[in-house]
């Protein structure tokens, strides 16, 4: 595991951030006033929307049932170093550069008049300069899709044997505990990354039982999750916003096919009740994962994310 942690002057005290902001942020006019005052950001690597076996995954069946449900699409190709910078950066793949797993993008990537290329984390930085964020993921190319150094904590594991399906396993649990602990900062934004379903994928096939069964798991994950916010008191205030980078067919991703492009796109918190209308403005991509992020924590959305709040108003 490698690890840094950047510890902002101030500990950022609780801000009550009115929805009002969000809708405003979403260009809809302000409707109530719940407050969102953290964001969990949960990509799960390789979770195809037409492989999810509902029914073993009650966790996530709560979310999608009490929260704001589509089934959207991944950046194009259907792989995961587009579309991790696609989701952090909220943006396109001929902005953010990346084409392929290296890490490295292929072209420069586009960068403002200060030089900086905006992602969610720097976003939140700039305008939240004293908020504790965190991001927690064990595939390492992800260091490089996103700008480390606006995080003001990195837990990056590296598996000691790729081939070993229980490591990733183990890892997915891991990285709920360093979750828990992160908690204690009282983080406005947290990335919380899981890699099993995907790594299951590849190694025996999409919808294969092994693939299933690291659905469930991760599905205990989502569980520890929000057991982990509600010991805490924080799950009246926060919000879970999830999705994936692709899908996949046979043991393999990349391709223009349905099993590849589909994935979920979940938006789940008290404050926007689907009974009460709110509801996510179809079509939505994994790359509207960012700007919603920031939308639903009252901030500012950068002209060069593509992607657009995905919450619309009742």
């Amino acid at each position: 595991m490698q690890e840094w942690d950047e510890k902002p002057k101030n500990h950022m005290k609780r801000i009550a951030v009115f929805f009002s902001l969000v809708a405003l942020a979403c260009g809809v006019a302000p409707a109530a006033a719940p407050q969102v005052n953290r964001v969990v950001l949960i990509g799960v690597d390789g979770l195809g929307a037409r492989w999810i076996p509902w029914g073993d995954m009650p966790t996530l069946s709560s979310l999608r049932a009490n929260g704001l449900y589509a089934t959207g699409r991944c950046l194009f190709p259907t792989s995961s170093g587009i579309n991790w910078p696609g989701i952090l950066h909220g943006t396109i793949a001929e902005l953010h550069g990346f084409r392929d797993n290296s890490g490295k993008p292929e072209v420069e990537p586009w960068r403002d008049r200060e030089g900086n290329t905006p992602c969610v984390f720097s976003e939140v930085r700039r305008q939240y300069p004293e908020a504790f964020t965190a991001s927690i993921y064990d595939w390492a190319p992800i260091s490089r899709m996103h700008n480390t150094n606006a995080v003001s904590r990195v837990i990056v594991y590296r598996q000691k044997n790729w081939a070993d399906h229980a490591e990733h396993l183990a890892l997915d649990a891991k990285m709920v505990d360093d979750f828990a602990k992160i908690l204690e900062r009282d983080p406005k934004l947290v990335f919380l990354y899981q890699h099993s379903v995907d790594h299951a994928g590849h190694t025996y096939g999409w919808g294969s039982p092994e693939q299933t069964n690291a659905c469930r798991h991760v599905d205990a994950q989502l569980a520890r999750v929000v057991a982990i916010l509600k010991k805490r008191g924080m799950e009246k205030d926060t919000a879970i916003v999830l999705t994936a980078d692709h899908g996949g067919s046979g043991k393999k991703h990349g391709m223009a096919v349905l099993d590849c492009f589909e994935i979920p796109f979940i938006v789940w918190s008290p404050a926007h009740p689907k009974n009460d209308g709110w509801r996510l403005r179809e079509p939505v991509v994994n790359a509207d994962a960012a700007p919603t992020v920031l939308s639903l924590l009252g901030l500012d959305i950068p002209d060069a994310m593509r992607g657009r709040c995905a919450v619309g108003a009742p």
